[in-house]
């Protein structure tokens, strides 16, 4: 399987063709929105959030530690690595601790979803750019066992 920095440099590579196209036919906004949600999924949430010690969990600093929880419930490789839904996971995952914050907080989850239900359009384009990365992602983790099954 590919390391980190592997996957990494591989899909920014992929996001100057990707952003080029999109441009063709969508907004400058659009792209930023679908980039920053590529970049976001490469580098702080990757389908390799399901092991502990990885680049990107590592990348979360003190913080890593709210990741425990989603390690232990989903195994490596798993429905982390399915297309789309290995992406909701993550995302829903952060969405339920960020509604749990606003509770603790502000006593109120109302803020979060008046957020969500403004903001998303933009949302959609960043879940995009998120769903592609992880794509990318997993392409070269199935390509790279592929070549290495034939190769043996």
């Amino acid at each position: 399987m590919p390391g980190y920095r592997t996957h990494s440099s591989l899909n920014i590579l992929f996001l100057v063709p990707l952003d080029i196209l999109l441009w063709r036919y969508y907004s400058l906004d659009d792209v930023f929105l679908f980039s920053t949600g590529y970049i976001f999924a490469t580098y702080f949430l990757s389908p390799d959030m399901d092991v502990f010690r990885s680049g990107p969990i590592r990348r979360w600093g003190p913080f890593r530690f709210i990741w425990l929880p989603y390690t232990i419930f989903f195994t490596h490789r798993g429905l982390s690595h399915v297309p789309l839904l290995g992406t909701l996971t993550r995302v829903g995952y952060l969405f339920v601790l960020s509604l749990i914050i606003s509770l603790a907080i502000f006593r109120d989850y109302t803020r979060v979803e008046r957020l969500v239900m403004e903001y998303r359009y933009e949302i959609l384009w960043v879940l995009l750019g998120m769903s592609v990365a992880d794509s990318m992602h997993i392409l070269l983790d199935n390509l790279h066992t592929r070549l290495r099954r034939k190769w043996r």
